[in-house]
């Protein structure tokens, strides 16, 4: 058996948490809440999906790991698209190495999780492996998950929602290369560009799911075709689990991005923090009308409750889209 010493941690969200354990694992001196801020986590995309519960949306950017290196210049490798037996020999001779890897998976092929729901991508590090198990730090469970290569295998493989094809970042050199207030600050003005104009900042959010606030648009458009889906219930239900469960740290990700400004020296301003504070508490109020409407016992109760939340929507949407602006004001 091949495992790094590592120290493994659970976390709100699998992405962010991941970095944190990097960080820790690095001695970055980096939290998860301002691993997430560095890596300009608050974003939006929206998805219409062939199979149930078919409406899904993060309230993160598909970028969030990558921006995350990018903008703390720190020396990695990112790889997607190789064929199995590549990536898998690469990824143990990193481990060998002493380097865990950050791979991106479908949670419905991962046994511990055991859900009939895709739901990709789930990101968690590969810490290391034995005789036909490789062994996970997942954000969700508490102590490393072993499971067969094989497992693995698919659920790096997997054409839901964003499909992904064997893709992993590693470090190769683990020292931050940038000043940590510079990063901050670019990180910051990153995420409200991408929000306000997804396409126009550093990272190409790809052509799956509609992003930023064109993205929240989009949903609280979609919403009033919900009661013609196969199952709406399923769909609210699924919804309120996007804004308040599923590793979204509360709030749609908001409640991440808030305490990151709370964490940080950044030269926004206090009314950004306590702004960003408010609109993660209405997500979470949105998350509780989700929740409510998808318990109803009748169909004119469900279908009220998606009106209602798709206006609680809208008025956040025109919200966020001021802070966002603001910040890019104050960044000018």
């Amino acid at each position: 058996m091949e495992r790094l010493g590592y120290d493994h941690a659970t976390g709100r969200h699998c992405g962010s948490t991941s970095l944190s354990n990097l960080a820790r694992y690095y001695d970055w001196g980096l939290d998860e809440e301002t691993c997430f801020g560095l890596a300009s986590g608050l974003g939006f995309t929206f998805f219409e999906l062939d199979d149930s519960p078919h409406r899904a949306f993060f309230g993160r950017p598909v970028s969030l790991e990558r921006a995350f290196f990018h903008t703390l210049e720190i020396p990695h490798v990112e790889r997607e698209g190789a064929d199995w037996d590549e990536t898998w020999t690469d990824v143990r001779e990193r481990i060998d190495e002493g380097h865990p890897v950050l791979v991106f998976t479908d949670i419905y092929d991962l046994p511990y999780f055991d859900t009939e729901t895709h739901f990709a991508p789930h990101s968690l590090l590969v810490v290391g492996y034995d005789e036909g198990e490789a062994i996970l730090s997942d954000s969700e469970f508490d102590d490393p998950q072993r499971v067969p290569v094989a497992d693995l295998r698919g659920a790096m493989n997997s054409r839901a929602m964003v499909p992904l094809q064997n893709r992993y970042v590693v470090v190769t050199d683990p020292e931050l290369g940038a000043d940590l207030d510079t990063a901050v600050e670019e990180a910051t003005v990153e995420m409200a560009r991408s929000m306000l104009r997804p396409g126009t900042g550093r990272y190409d959010p790809g052509t799956v799911g509609v992003h930023g606030l064109a993205g929240i648009q989009r949903l609280v458009s979609d919403m009033a075709s919900w009661m013609q889906l196969p199952d709406p219930a399923w769909t609210v239900r699924f919804a309120y689990q996007n804004v308040e469960r599923r590793g979204t740290g509360g709030g749609a990700f908001r409640g991440l991005q808030r305490d990151f400004f709370r964490a940080v020296d950044h030269p926004f301003g206090d009314d950004v923090t306590e702004e960003m504070a408010a609109i993660a508490e209405e997500w979470t109020a949105v998350g509780e009308t989700l929740k409510q409407a998808s318990e109803a016992d009748e169909d004119r109760e469900l279908r009220d409750g998606i009106d209602e939340a798709a206006g609680e929507i809208r008025r956040l949407a025109d919200r966020e889209a001021r802070l966002y602006q603001s910040i890019l004001d104050s960044a000018n």
